[in-house]
């Protein structure tokens, strides 16, 4: 029988003797299967893949992932802020000499310019059916 003294040991962390690594064992003594990929090889293997894309009434042979930059390219021309802020932080990453920019300093898009003029409108609308004066001298 085991006495109280080892018994007080086990727990948490410490499983009994019998049940510890021996010296030079393995706890997955099978291992990782030789030839098995990684996620980075898996990627890289299927962004390298080539793909048709027609660009310009032209038909290419590109590379996903080159196919991803010319999409990343084209949207933040496009006007989209997280386009355009996700490729000013790559070329900030690979070429290290591109400021950084903020979502406050992006322009605004298209729909926001036209929700500020319907809000801007309304308001403008309330102000004028209230009888209420543009003298801002009175405020104060």
């Amino acid at each position: 029988m085991t006495n109280d003294k080892n018994r007080s040991n086990i727990g948490y962390g410490n499983p009994p003797d019998a049940h510890k690594f021996k010296p030079g064992q393995s706890g997955n003594p099978g291992g990782r299967p030789k030839g098995s990929k990684s996620w980075k090889t898996v990627i890289e293997a299927e962004l390298s893949t080539e793909i048709g894309l027609k660009e310009q009434g032209v038909e290419l042979k590109v590379t996903k992932m080159e196919a991803f930059a010319k999409r990343l390219v084209s949207d933040a021309l496009a006007g989209n802020p997280k386009a355009l802020g996700e490729l000013l932080r790559q070329l900030n990453k690979y070429f290290g000499d591109v400021t950084p920019v903020e979502a406050k300093d992006l322009p605004a898009s298209e729909a926001d310019v036209r929700l500020l003029l319907k809000y801007a409108e309304k308001a403008i609308k309330t102000k004028v059916q209230n009888g209420e004066s543009d003298d801002q001298s009175n405020k104060f």
